[in-house]
Order: C-alpha cells, then structure tokens, then sequence
C-alpha cells in the first residue's frame, strides 16, 4: 500500500473550517503531475483520499492516467480517529494509493514517522500493524537529471 501525505499546499489558513477548503499551490500541482512517474513502476488498482480539496488534487493526475476512480472517504480526514482509518485502510487492497494529511500519519505512527508534502511511504501490512519499509520522496526534492545534463553543456 502506498501512503501519500497531500502535495504542496501553501500556508495553512486561518481557521479550521476555512483551511478545508484549501488547495495545492504551484509547487503541489506541479509534485501532483509528477506522481505519475515517480509512482509509475508501483501497481495501482485503487486511488483513496481525503475529500479536502489538496488531497484530492494531489492524486487526480495519477488516477486520470490509470484510469481509476479517486474515491473521497471522510476516514482519512485530518480529525478522523485512529479507529477509522485503521478499518478504512485495513479493507483496501495492497496495491491502493491512500492519500490523507500530517495529522494522519502522526495518529497512525504514534508521532514516529514523518512525511513531507508529497512524500509516499510504502506500507507493508502485517495483521492490523501497519510498516513502513520505504520512503518515497516528494517528485520537486530528487534532483532531474535532465536539468544537470542541459546545464553542463551551456
């Protein structure tokens, strides 16, 4: 399973209620394109996500090219409890990209494991224990190695 913390969304607003209503910024809409290379080589068969607008877009690019359905589940709000998530994630199948908020992660992992915005962790399911076993970084933190070839030829 591969969970994906919301790309890029600028600075929080200024209340709860009007933060839901927050979208990606540049840099997210450009990390939420880039997803679909970065993750090209994992199987898919199931996009799941928050339904606050930056998760939303931040997997509709990659669910567009594989041609599925970006399901909205309110489990993977950033106040949902550990409960809920926990049985949300536990009927999905292996291959499902799941992208939820910082507040997720810090209630699924006990505060332990952190993520950038548009960062990926695969998650290896061992019963009701959920594992990290890889780190996949933001598409805009690894550098393009295209840009260091252009650049040496000038």
């Amino acid at each position: 399973m591969l969970l994906l913390r919301h790309a890029s969304a600028g600075v929080r607003l200024s209340s709860p209620y009007i933060d839901r209503f927050r979208e990606l910024d540049d840099d997210g809409r450009v990390d939420a394109r880039q997803l679909v290379w970065t993750l090209a080589g994992r199987p898919l068969v199931r996009v799941v996500t928050s339904p606050l607008p930056r998760c939303v877009q931040s997997v509709v690019p990659i669910a567009e090219s594989r041609r599925l359905v970006v399901e909205r589940r309110d489990e993977l709000l950033p106040d949902a409890s550990v409960d809920e998530m926990m049985g949300l994630l536990a009927g999905l199948p292996d291959p499902s990209l799941v992208c939820t908020h910082r507040e997720a992660f810090a209630q699924l992992f006990a505060g332990e494991l952190s993520c950038e915005m548009g960062g990926t962790w695969v998650i290896e399911r061992v019963g009701a224990l959920l594992s990290p076993i890889e780190y996949i970084p933001p598409p805009s933190t690894v550098p393009d190695p295209f840009r260091r070839i252009a650049s040496a030829r000038n």
